[in-house]
């Protein structure tokens, strides 16, 4: 009985939000377009949720705060966990009536909101999380995924590494992420003869690393490879250099925050990234983020800044595109459009983003404490690129039509 109330909660509010939502209502009501948000204030991922935010905040204003011709408002809630992620993603659709929410700062709240927005059926954009599932066998019409899935992380850091050493130890979160980080990294590892030289699991909010620092020394690996994130990794990072192994035995994260960087004092490793302010591929557009970020900040445009400024010019060029903010609108809007500057697109048939990533290598001095990236390896064609995150036949993602 409470599954049936609570999905007859969902209908309604989605129902509600799909009827705020339609222009003819807006124009009658005068009422603004609301995009709602579910993103980190609190916990390991307070930096980046901040900094997604600031991203959604300035695409706004870019836009002057207009879709459709309307005012549009951004109402935003914080991802303290998965169930807090979903009762905020709840209270958006069934009171605030947003016709679309961006969120997901990680995979265990991003699964939750997909979740959510699936079964309400209401566009949802998830930022950061990189769960395979996302746009994998849990996908639907109804959800996009802004970031890359592990494996092609994996598949792009594989590159760099296997040259150096074929024996690998890994340290992963305990968590959805660092799972698959460490199933898609072994299989690089495996398929060019390598060696796991041992792996350690992690849980949310490790502090104190100094044993498994300990099994790693001893385990005398080619390559240590990391798969965990936030302030796991910050911690890590600071407790490596403390134990005098920056410069002795390569380490590398399938992916890194830039504010896990810029915590640091004396950073090390190889590291993919989904964006970075100092690519000189990067647009007018991208470069014009970067430029709002540092008068706003004081500091460069972070990844997660990118990530909230790419969903919320995707989904602005989508209403625009179909002239209408009603949910099966926004979904055929963002399978098809290209906004200038924007370094992508969502994959119709599993809306996953397609990107170029980029492979990052820590400089060996640093004098800057924001400016610590070398962008290394060749730029992708677009061919590589598609090829990089696989084809429709190796996805497990069988969406129907919204």
């Amino acid at each position: 009985m409470r599954d049936f109330h609570r999905r007859h909660l969902l209908r309604a509010g989605a129902a509600g939000a799909a009827a705020l939502c339609a222009p003819s209502l807006l124009l009658a009501q005068g009422a603004p377009l609301k995009i709602g948000s579910v993103l980190a204030r609190q916990g390991p991922f307070a930096l980046q949720g901040e900094a997604a935010t600031l991203g959604i905040k300035i695409a706004l204003e870019q836009a002057g705060h207009k879709a459709l011709g309307r005012p549009v408002e951004l109402v935003a809630y914080d991802e303290p966990n998965p169930l807090g992620a979903q009762q905020n993603m709840q209270k958006l659709i069934q009171e605030d009536k947003v016709c679309c929410v961006i969120g997901g700062s990680n995979s265990a709240t991003g699964l939750a909101l997909a979740s959510t927005g699936a079964q309400a059926k209401v566009p949802t954009i998830i930022s950061a999380a990189l769960a395979r599932e996302i746009t994998g066998k849990n996908c639907s019409p109804y959800v996009f995924r802004v970031n890359a899935p592990p494996q092609v992380y994996a598949r792009l850091l594989a590159r760099q590494l296997l040259p150096i050493g074929k024996k690998w130890y890994f340290l992963v979160g305990a968590y959805a992420y660092g799972q698959e980080a460490y199933q898609m990294l072994k299989g690089e590892l495996v398929a060019a003869g390598g060696t796991d030289a041992g792996m350690d699991a992690a849980a949310v909010g490790t502090t104190d690393f100094s044993s498994i620092i300990l099994k790693i020394r001893q385990a005398r690996p080619d390559v240590i490879v990391l798969g965990i994130a936030g302030t796991d990794l910050t911690s890590f990072l600071k407790q490596y250099d403390e134990f005098g192994l920056r410069g002795k035995i390569p380490l590398a994260s399938l992916t890194v925050g830039d504010e896990e960087l810029w915590a640091q004092s004396n950073p090390t490793g190889t590291m993919g990234k989904f964006w970075h302010f100092g690519n000189t591929a990067n647009s007018a557009q991208e470069k014009s983020l970067d430029a709002a970020v540092r008068k706003a900040t004081g500091h460069p445009a972070s990844q997660s800044t990118a990530q909230g400024w790419v969903a919320t010019r995707m989904l602005l060029a989508a209403i625009e595109k179909e002239k209408s903010a009603e949910p099966a609108a926004i979904v055929r809007g963002l399978e098809s459009v290209r906004p200038d500057g924007v370094p992508g697109y969502f994959r119709a048939w599993d809306h996953q983003f397609i990107t170029p990533l980029v492979m990052s290598q820590v400089r060996e001095k640093i004098t800057d404490k924001y400016d610590v990236l070398d962008i290394v390896g060749k730029p992708m064609s677009p061919a590589e690129v598609d090829a990089m995150f696989g084809t429709k036949q190796e996805s497990q993602c069988a969406m129907g039509s919204a």
